[in-house]
């Protein structure tokens, strides 16, 4: 510990010192410098009186004994001025025309409007352009949106959902039906289309087996396992729902076997206050207000979501006033943007956990609802001795989850992440631990903390066949936090020096590439590389007793996992989501996590805020509702300044 701020302490004192020797070559060497620098060496510089005494002594001589009479009586002699630290200039007045806002984003997703080929159904729903069957209130609960109302069975087989009445699709499409609900849940889900990728693919194979409309007003999901996050969670806008789409819009095949919708391919239609006027990916998307709406007409005119990726860009932007409100900006640049007049908010009051997940332990040797053989040594597994992967394949490189453990905790170890938070974070956030925790909260147990122990760390990694840690490894860095060119990576690349800061042995790099590279693993669960994220269970508003962590298991098969399937992770899902009593289900958690803290699959580095910048001279008013993944909500609430 001491060591490596030891380190950093004199770099900076190295940086410091450097305008100083700059300073003294543009000065007169002979009057002003050498004096100037004798009399600090004399009156503070104590500490090393001795080595610099030697420099006095030498300089004395033919300096200051020549040159005394000359200070003491000439015109005083100019010492350099110091350069003026410009003031930080305040928040501009915005480039948009008047109802209009922009705003940079890190990211523009596929405008695709067919939910089964990975439509952006997320950012639909943020945005306002979709909106699910389910919201959040202001104050977190769970209210109706496009659904009316719901009943469940006696015995949690289905829910029947009644859809509301009056809702139009945008355009010419009509009005909202049961029949255009089950049409996109069908393509969307992996059970009913396996050929399926839109981002929900897998969690809706593991909480639906089948939907069916019963009349023109109500749909009937049948549940593959109850989950009680089934409306908070999975059809919730403000979470990992879906916005919805008009089968009317398909001109081509709309049968789920042969889907194929060109019109719909291309185009953006749904629900919600604005619709999309063009949406490019990795470029622009630009949504309209709805002169009408059922709900809510929204207050700007229009607005344009620019994918800027660079952090630096966007706050020049915001700076300059082409842009009113950006997001994933760094954290250490929150400080300077507030001190201009700036507005950085958590939109949405949520927090993210960044940790690093060791993926490639695939523990599960079948699956977990259907019995199936995995074959994973067909996938990899355990064909390659990877460090931080333990093989539990019986007579298969025996010893080796233990091993693996000692990988796993000496890198949990020689994380500092108080360091974390006072450098990359500027003084925001907390301590993380594991992904399923808030460590804020009243309910945390100290227990799951990770000490900061570099000596320990480089003692248990002693123990393994890699005592100085000379492998191979990398770390994914996924799309959280602002992705590759925001707070993730800057989260990462310190935990890489960190580590090779111990073991600079190690072949380590930090990826920063596009998420379409590491999917084919993911989904495929074949990924072997670290992946830092939050997978889906980082959000600081996820309530402790709801289930957790089926993309770790293989019930999300056939879509998005995290590079790792756990047993004890299965199974407690499994035993949560049947109990009906909170208290039971947090019971069964802790243990959980109890588990998967010694196991150390996951290590939790920071707890992040997710604040939203925007300039107070466009925006009068922002508050938007509770969400586990949004950083923006609430688009058509937004108050406008001018």
């Amino acid at each position: 510990m001491r060591f490596l701020k030891n380190r950093l302490f004199l770099a900076f004192s190295l940086l410091v010192a450097i305008p100083v020797a700059i300073a003294a070559c543009s000065s007169d060497p002979e009057i002003v410098e050498k004096i100037v620098e004798v009399e600090k060496v004399v009156e503070v510089e104590k500490e090393v009186q001795v080595e610099v005494t030697k420099v006095v002594e030498k300089e004395v001589e033919k300096v200051v004994e020549k040159k005394v009479d000359v200070v003491v009586t000439a015109t005083p002699i100019p010492t350099a001025t110091p350069i003026p630290i410009a003031p930080l200039e305040p928040a501009p007045q915005p480039k948009n025309a008047a109802g209009t806002l922009t705003a940079a984003v890190f990211n523009v997703a596929p405008g695709v409007g067919l939910p089964a080929n990975q439509a952006p159904v997320e950012a639909m729903q943020y945005w306002g352009v979709g909106e699910g069957l389910f919201a959040m209130d202001a104050g977190g609960t769970i209210t109706n949106r496009l659904a009316s109302g719901y009943t469940i069975a006696e015995d949690q087989t289905y829910v029947d959902i009644d859809i509301r009445t009056g809702v139009k699709f945008h355009g010419d499409f009509g009005e909202l039906s049961a029949e255009d609900i089950v049409w996109t849940l069908d393509q969307s889900n992996a059970t009913t289309n396996p050929t399926s990728i839109h981002g929900q693919a897998g969690d809706y194979a593991a909480l639906f087996s089948k939907h069916e409309v019963i009349d023109s007003d109500t749909v009937r999901l049948t549940f593959s396992a109850f989950d009680p996050r089934w409306n908070g969670h999975f059809l919730n806008e403000q979470a990992q729902g879906t916005a919805f789409v008009p089968k009317a819009a398909c001109d081509g095949d709309a049968t789920i076997a042969n889907l194929s919708c060109p019109f719909l391919q291309e185009n953006i239609v749904s629900t919600g206050p604005y619709s999309v006027s063009e949406w490019k990916q990795d470029d622009k998307a630009i949504i309209t207000k709805n002169s009408e709406h059922w709900r809510k007409v929204g207050n700007a005119d229009t607005i344009t979501f620019l994918e800027v990726p660079e952090p630096a860009t966007r706050v020049a932007m915001l700076r300059t006033g082409e842009v009113d409100i950006a997001d994933s900006i760094p954290l250490k640049d929150i400080k300077p943007l507030a001190e201009s007049g700036f507005k950085a908010e958590s939109i949405t009051r949520a927090g993210r956990v960044h940790q690093i997940i060791f993926s490639g332990n695939y523990w599960e040797a079948t699956h977990h609802r259907t019995g199936e053989d995995l074959k994973r040594t067909g996938s990899g597994y355990c064909i390659h001795d990877l460090p931080w992967v333990g093989c539990n394949i019986e007579g298969k490189q025996p010893g080796d989850m233990e091993e693996a453990r000692d990988v796993r905790w000496a890198l949990a170890k020689a994380i500092d992440r108080e360091l974390l938070i006072d450098t990359v974070l500027d003084g925001f956030g907390n301590v993380a631990s594991l992904e399923y925790v808030d460590t804020t909260a009243e309910w945390f147990k100290d227990k799951w903390l990770i000490p900061y122990d570099p000596a320990a760390a480089a003692e248990q990694m002693a123990k393994t066949a890699w005592p100085e840690g000379k492998f191979v490894m990398n770390i994914w860095t996924g799309g959280e936090l602002g992705g590759s060119g925001g707070t993730n990576a800057e989260i990462n690349d310190a935990v890489a020096g960190m580590w090779l800061a111990i073991w600079p042995d190690m072949d380590l790099q930090v990826m920063k590439s596009a998420y379409s590279v590491i999917r084919p693993g993911l989904v495929g669960r074949t990924n072997t590389i670290p992946y830092a994220g939050d997978c889906d269970e980082g959000s600081t508003t996820i309530p402790f007793d709801w289930p957790h962590g089926s993309t770790e298991t293989s019930i999300t098969r056939g879509g998005f996992g995290c590079g790792i399937e756990i047993p004890k992770i299965a199974e407690t899902f499994d035993k949560v989501s049947a109990e009906s009593d909170a208290a039971k289900r947090f019971e069964y958690n802790e243990e959980m996590v109890d588990y998967l803290y010694d196991q150390m699959i996951f290590a939790g580095t920071v707890q992040v805020p997710t604040l939203v910048v925007y300039n107070p001279n466009s925006i009068s008013g922002w508050l938007g509702t509770p969400s586990m993944f949004a950083t923006m909500n609430e688009f058509e609430h937004i108050e406008l300044a001018r």
